[in-house]
């Protein structure tokens, strides 16, 4: 098996990895913000609560109300500073691990010195931050977190004029939470896959502008959750340098493409990737060289 065909699972397996250990992350970090806001809920309740209720009329008293709601935005801001830089680092490694593979794949399989080097940061900046919905990866997490803040407010305000105890409170706060945990995986999931195959897809693209014509094949995952759109993808081959056509819609890899968020969110298509022709001379020390032998070699400072 050739090593091009080989990376596809070298790196599912690498980012896979990383990702769920950035999920557990989140998961922690959204654990300390619940029992932070419990925590500040309970000192309320135990001040001013009458007969186990807490009303709404109580805490509108001397800006109550509006001070929790201030102290809870700032909990949220916290978090997901914290959010955005799992978020990064995960999309960062996966850029590189997913450019760098293909990289030596493609030389090593066409034996092929292609003038690959090490990846700016910026590049690295640029990719993550790519409005494919419409939204850069931060202004979608700056809306989530204005979004989550309304919630919990309603929410609270709901439950106050209820004159829930503190445990009904305590329980609404924790499914608005772990509603906003699950989206912000969700994003993760999302986002590494597009990264990965777009770090792939510009290995690809170097050795197609470098003398290694290359070809793309859109791939989906063969099961019943794949949507009907990306079925009718399945199996298209293009050359690296052009883009995947269905109707009206287009793109040079999944998670990249026209017509919004329904067809890029939570995409699991993949592409493959193979040699139409070499114009570039053979080398033959790259036959058996391995990855850890081509990144010391390729990525010298």
């Amino acid at each position: 098996m050739s090593n091009l065909n080989k990376t596809n699972e070298m790196i599912e397996r690498i980012v896979n990895r990383r990702v769920k250990k950035g999920e557990r992350e989140i998961v922690k970090r959204y654990a300390i913000l619940l029992n932070d806001i419990r925590k500040e809920l309970a000192k309320l309740y135990e001040k001013y609560e009458v007969n186990g209720k807490l009303t709404y009329a109580e805490m509108a008293k001397y800006d109550r109300l509006r001070k929790f709601m201030e102290y809870i935005s700032w909990l949220l801001g916290s978090t997901y500073k914290d959010i955005k830089k799992i978020v990064y680092d995960i999309l960062g490694e996966s850029y590189l691990d997913g450019y760098y593979l293909t990289a030596w794949a493609v030389e090593t399989d066409t034996l092929s010195r292609l003038a690959y080097s090490a990846v700016p940061a910026s590049t690295i900046t640029a990719m993550i931050e790519n409005p494919i919905t419409g939204l850069t990866l931060s202004q979608r997490l700056e809306k989530n977190r204005a979004a989550i803040i309304y919630t919990i407010q309603q929410e609270i305000t709901q439950g106050l004029v209820h004159g829930e105890s503190y445990r009904q409170m305590a329980k609404r706060l924790k499914g608005t939470l772990e509603g906003d945990s699950v989206k912000a995986m969700r994003i993760v999931r999302t986002e590494a896959h597009r990264v990965v195959e777009s770090s792939k897809h510009d290995a690809a693209e170097h050795a197609h502008k470098n003398g290694v014509i290359m070809l793309k094949t859109w791939n989906t995952m063969h099961d019943q959750r794949v949507r009907e759109r990306h079925k009718a993808l399945d199996g298209q081959t293009v050359p690296v340098d052009k883009d995947f056509k269905l109707g009206s819609i287009f793109g040079k890899a999944p998670g990249q493409m026209s017509g919004g968020a329904s067809m890029n969110v939570n995409c699991r298509c993949f592409l493959t990737y193979s040699v139409e022709r070499i114009e570039k001379p053979d080398v033959k020390e790259l036959e058996s060289m391995t990855f850890e032998q081509w990144k010391k070699e390729r990525l010298k400072q």
